[in-house]
Formats: C-alpha cells, structure tokens, sequence
C-alpha cells in the first residue's frame, strides 16, 4: 500500500495489521532451501569488525547526537542478570516506528553479545545489502516448512550456542513516529515459548523539543524483562508472552504525553 498524506505530516491506514509506510521498496523474495543462516569463518571475522568496530561506534555515536535519550537502564541489568542464571540468550521485542530502530537497538542499548534481528525477506533481492545486513545479524524470515526448519536451528544456533540476542519487530510493519502501539500476533512469540527463553520489550516514543518546529526526540524505554511461565505448554506461553510484553510496551507509550509529528487517520470507506 502506498502512502497518502496531506502536508507531510499526515498518513491514512486501513489496516493496523498489514500496512506498511517504510517506504522500502524492495521485493520480497523467497528465502532459498540453500540458505544458511549460520555465518561462515570468514563472515565471522568480518562480521565482527563491521559490527563491533564501525557500526557500534558510528551509529551509536549518530544516535547519541541527535538526542536519543534512554529510560529504564536498570531493566536492562534485570535482562543481563537473567541470562546469566541461565546461560543462554534473550529475546528482544520493539515497536517498529522507522528504519533506524534496529540499528540502535544494536549500537547503542544493548553491549554485551551481538543482537541479531529476524525481518522480512525482502533484503535478499539485493545481493549487496544480504551480504552486509548478514554480517550485522540479519536472519531472513522463513516462507516454507524446510527454510522454517533451519531458520529454527539458527535461532537455536545463536541464542544457545553463541549466548546472542533475537531482535524481533512483532508489529511487522514500519509506521514512522506512531505513538501507540500497534495490535500484534502470538505467532512472534514462538521462539522464546519453544527455547524457554527471557524477553525484554523496547519502546520508542517521541517528547517534543523546545523547538516545536524540529523533529521529536527519541525516547527509548527499556521495560521489564518478561520469562515464560512455568508449567505452561508452548502454545499457552505463546499467548501467555505475548499478552504480558504487550501490556508493557502499552504502559511505556502512554507514560507520558508523546508528540505526535506524523497524525494517523483511518479511512472508513476505501
């Protein structure tokens, strides 16, 4: 769906499910049965120094400069805690509200182990970018029942073996400078029902600067880490995870009165 605005500054939607204004035009393409996820020695090595030694710096450098601010640091030390006891990586789950959000999700709030992130597949059409975002831990969303199957043991490969983070957008779709939060599905929540695993859930919100005529500022809330339940089946932790991580990131949007730079009208008759 294309997007229609009105001075810039206004965006009609039909669906909260499936529309998408990120304007990424890219196809989506399907993800081949001889794809590995897991990184070969040599993206290794230079997936390690692209991540750590350029992206961090920059982008968390970038972020930091045009203001970010972040809120709720001592869940993120609840979050290491956790995984420490348990020996194992987490999950991170966030609103998705531009391009950028899981780049400083990456370079900037999360320090301790590579964050991977699971997206659309619509990257692979390019192969430039597939090579690059897979040094910087994109995983392709899966479409067929073999390419889930080892897409699962990546996701284990990364959270068990290598200790590394899962970023995951459950919104799916990208609606720049929304201030609520967006409806979404148990079926995200999945991979820390299967694997037992803590999740920490993130929000982005937008406070107004002194100069109303500038963009917000970002305001990233780190909330409380959430564990599945004990005794539960996969599939009742699954609605179980998703019900609790959504009422958290709820209560951070509306812990205080966001900017609302981009108003989101629904159309009643298409």
């Amino acid at each position: 769906m294309k997007i229609r605005k009105e001075n810039n500054k206004v965006i009609y939607y039909s669906d909260e499910l499936n529309d998408d204004f990120g304007n990424i035009d890219l196809n989506k393409n399907d993800v081949k049965e001889k794809y590995k996820y897991e990184r070969n020695i040599f993206e290794k090595t230079f997936g390690n120094f692209l991540y750590w030694c350029l992206a961090k710096p920059i982008l968390g450098s970038y972020s930091l400069f045009n203001g970010m601010k972040i809120e709720g640091k001592e869940n993120l030390k609840e979050y290491y805690r956790i995984l420490k006891i348990n020996k194992t990586g987490g999950f991170i789950y966030a609103n998705h509200v531009s391009n950028e959000d899981a780049f400083y999700i990456q370079c900037l709030i999360i320090n301790r182990k590579r964050v991977n992130v699971i997206a659309n597949s619509n990257i692979l059409s390019s192969k430039i970018l597939t090579f690059f975002t897979r040094q910087l831990g994109y995983i392709p969303l899966a479409n067929s029942l073999k390419g889930q199957a080892k897409m699962m043991k990546g996701i284990e490969y990364y959270l068990k073996k290598k200790k590394e983070h899962i970023l995951i957008f459950p919104e799916a779709h990208i609606w720049p400078y929304y201030t609520k939060i967006r409806p979404f599905k148990s079926a995200a929540f999945h991979y820390p029902a299967k694997y037992n695993a803590p999740i920490l859930p993130i929000v982005t919100t937008f406070k107004e600067r002194k100069n109303k005529n500038k963009k917000p500022r970002k305001v990233v809330k780190i909330c409380k880490p959430i564990l599945p339940k004990e005794g539960y089946e996969t599939k009742e932790n699954k609605e179980y995870l998703r019900n609790e991580t959504y009422k958290e990131m709820v209560e951070a949007s509306l812990s205080y009165k966001q900017m609302e730079y981009i108003k989101y009208i629904k159309r009643e008759n298409d």
